[in-house]
């Protein structure tokens, strides 16, 4: 793996992790607070909305000052909710949610390890729970632990297959570490029926493909250029909108190319001639990728965008030299 000091390019994002901290599972609701049926009673969902309708609250309760303090997360008001929650723990310094917001919180003002001291603690209190744990494994990540990553990751995951962002930073983590393979069979174990299935299957291509540096007789290439396009074609028909399926189609179809122009077309058996549609050698990948290009370009509600377009799809457009 790349350290940080930029001498080569990153296989795996930098991890958001003010998103990633506020999509962590949400405490429920104590039905003991006083203010539990108004909070069940809340229409609002954005943050705005949210901070109004919970000043109406008849009086403030520990339920609806954490609800208050997420919602400042949400809206980037760090300075605000790192205020109250300070207020609360000095009030409450033993209540486990008190404890769950100042690790979220730290973590959404990247206090990583201020964050895995409060996610541990709640990891101590209840060690069979799965949140703790999906939440030790991102700090784990961010602070480049990565096996410590994976293994808090990876525990979640065999446990519990509704957590799907446990598969997705164990993916994640495979990548950085160089486990290509790894990472897809991790993306394609999420289940058909996961609503996060087609998210899956679409980052499985991208980690089959990404920054992929092929010799002119890899055969493994091969077959993951096959499976991502398999992928790819399968996906229509789980709700695959047009615009991400070229992209995705433009992405095989590219890989595709620079493999060939490497020398990789001698290698391409008489029974693998083709690829989403289009011839296995240069001139059928060019237009292919102009196909897809200029499919993107009408797709494009922006007018700049769908000259850059389809631009892209003149650049690829094969010469008579083309073989």
């Amino acid at each position: 793996m790349t350290g940080l000091n930029g001498s080569a390019p990153r296989l795996v994002k930098e991890v958001d992790s003010p998103a990633v901290a506020l999509a962590l599972p949400v405490p429920h609701v104590d039905p003991s607070d006083p203010n539990a049926g108004f909070l069940a009673g809340l229409m609002a969902t954005a943050a705005t909305e949210l901070l109004g309708a919970l000043a109406s609250a008849p009086s403030p309760s520990v339920e609806t000052r954490l609800r208050q303090i997420r919602a400042w997360l949400e809206n980037g008001d760090s300075y605000t909710a790192l205020d109250a929650l300070a207020k609360l723990e000095d009030e409450r310094p033993d209540d486990w949610r008190v404890v769950w917001y100042t690790g979220v919180a730290a973590l959404a003002t990247r206090d990583y390890e201020a964050a895995a001291l409060s996610f541990d603690a709640i990891y101590d209190a209840f060690p069979g729970e799965p949140a703790p744990k999906l939440a030790l494994g991102l700090c784990a990540e961010v602070l480049e632990q990565l096996d410590n990553a994976a293994e808090y990751y990876r525990l979640v995951w065999s446990t519990d297959p509704s957590y799907v962002s446990a598969a997705f930073g164990l993916a994640r983590v495979q990548l950085a570490t160089g486990d290509r393979q790894g990472a897809v069979r991790t993306l394609e174990s999420v289940p058909e029926a996961s609503i996060h299935y087609t998210a899956a299957r679409v980052a499985a291509v991208r980690a089959r493909l990404r920054q992929r540096v092929a010799a002119a007789d890899d055969t493994p290439f091969l077959d993951d250029l096959t499976a991502a396009a398999g992928q790819v074609e399968a996906l229509e028909g789980y709700g695959l909108d047009a615009v991400r399926r070229e992209r995705l189609s433009a992405e095989v179809l590219g890989c595709a190319l620079d493999w060939i122009l490497s020398g990789g077309r001698g290698s391409v058996p008489l029974t693998r001639r083709e690829l989403l549609g289009s011839e296995l050698d240069e001139r059928g990948l060019r237009f292919g990728l102009e196909r897809s290009y200029r499919t993107l370009a009408r797709l494009a509600r922006d007018g700049e965008e769908r000259i850059d377009l389809v631009e892209r799809a003149n650049r690829y457009r094969p010469g008579r030299g083309c073989s």
